[in-house]
């Protein structure tokens, strides 16, 4: 074995023992409760639905965040990107109000019929809805979104 070949593998063991040594949580702690963002990456077309708002600001797609119990108002993105033609997105926001229960994962619900979607988060266990169902539109995204609009945006959310 040549010397840089032990050295990638050396390197590449080390590299896999480190991230398997780290515990992969799967549920939230007691006191928190967990929102799943929704994707659906499929060959057709590509749909998030998310949490918008992250400590009053715009936030990016993640897979989940954990957040304190209690009632709360979560301001939601929903983007539809078709793979197959060259379009722009469609997209529409959506404010849901929910009570959230500490223990709990929650994940983003959606129904899209043309360009209506209507949106809802639900308890992953039980499939029971624990927001209301909003409808909304689904259009081409503004051309200005500046932070101003952006803040505007999550002054509703409590996440």
């Amino acid at each position: 074995m040549t010397r840089s070949m032990l050295i990638t593998a050396v390197i590449g063991a080390s590299m896999l023992s480190a991230c398997t040594s780290v515990p992969v949580t799967t549920s939230p702690d007691d006191s928190q409760w967990r929102l799943r963002n929704f994707l659906d990456n499929g060959l057709a077309q590509t749909v998030r639905v998310y949490n918008f708002c992250y400590n009053g600001k715009e936030s990016d797609f993640v897979a989940a965040r954990d957040f304190a119990p209690g009632e709360h108002t979560v301001v939601t993105k929903v983007t539809q990107t078709f793979n197959n033609i060259e379009s722009k997105p469609k997209e529409a926001y959506a404010t849901l109000k929910g009570d959230f229960e500490a223990g709990n994962t929650y994940v983003f619900q959606k129904d899209i019929e043309e360009n209506q979607a209507t949106l809802w988060i639900a308890d992953v266990e039980t499939g029971k809805a624990v927001s209301e169902q909003v409808e909304v539109t689904l259009a081409i995204g503004e051309v200005v979104d500046n932070e101003q609009r952006q803040r505007r945006r999550c002054m509703a959310s409590t996440l």
